[in-house]
């Protein structure tokens, strides 16, 4: 099993879109992994969390094929995260013959792996309102999960908890998930961790911890994390025993 970082940035990337400070031109000038896209990451060899607008780019660039996703774990709605007209895409014709008559017009002539996508109420209501009624010809399972139910997809287990990213009436989530014998967080978009969820989270030992970091030396803020509170985090998974031998946060 392998872990990638396809996108590391928040919503206006980096080096932002609109902004000439001396650090974005500076990344500019350096290029490479100084240029960070939308946050998204690939778990070998079939599953993706979060699905922003640029993830067949980023999927071109470290040499990852989109198109063998079977599992799809979007952490909440918000546009920098999931972007489901993408999805509409995968549609082809039920009956089609393949290859296809050439009088026929469409995105896909050819077979394609059933994509589960697990996600709270609005993001299903976002695929819903992308695919309408070609859910199934778009080759798409829908999951509404709610947040400390754990949940099978193929080979791994999946427990969303709930982050503590306030929205009006959506919860996002981040996600422990165990597969092959290893346990990760994925905590991205998140503040300091709600009681409920720190509560969860103690009940694992894990060989990889993702927390976002996004203001880094900067204010705090409720609705993220900044480095003075990953330190924190850090210290909280030392003292409690949380990582296991060997793992990395």
């Amino acid at each position: 099993m392998e872990f990638m970082f396809l996108g590391t940035s928040a919503g206006e990337q980096y080096p932002g879109f609109w902004c000439r400070c001396e650090n974005c031109e500076k990344a500019r000038e350096l290029g490479g992994r100084n240029i960070r896209k939308n946050s998204c990451a690939w778990i070998s060899p079939d599953t993706l969390i979060d699905f922003p607008a640029e993830i067949f780019m980023q999927a071109a660039r470290f040499g990852i094929s989109v198109i063998d996703t079977e599992y799809l774990l979007i952490t909440h709605s918000h546009g920098d995260h999931f972007h489901p007209w993408l999805f509409a895409w995968r549609r082809m014709a039920s009956g089609m013959t393949l290859p296809p008559p050439r009088t026929v017009v469409g995105p896909r002539f050819s077979s394609l792996k059933r994509l589960h996508i697990y996600g709270n109420e609005k993001v299903c209501e976002g695929v819903r309102r992308h695919v309408g009624d070609s859910i199934e010809e778009c080759a798409i399972e829908l999951h509404h999960v709610e947040p400390f139910c754990e949940y099978e997809a193929g080979s791994m287990r999946i427990l969303p908890v709930l982050a503590n990213h306030p929205d009006g009436d959506q919860r996002g989530l981040n996600y422990i998930i165990t597969r092959e014998g290893k346990t990760i967080l994925y905590a991205l978009d998140t503040g300091w961790f709600l009681p409920e969820t720190l509560e969860c989270i103690r009940n694992f030992t894990y060989d990889l911890v993702v927390i976002e970091g996004t203001f880094g030396y900067g204010a705090e803020s409720e609705a993220h994390m900044n480095f003075k509170k990953v330190e924190r985090a850090y210290r909280l998974f030392q003292e409690d025993g949380l990582l296991n031998p060997g793992s990395l946060f």
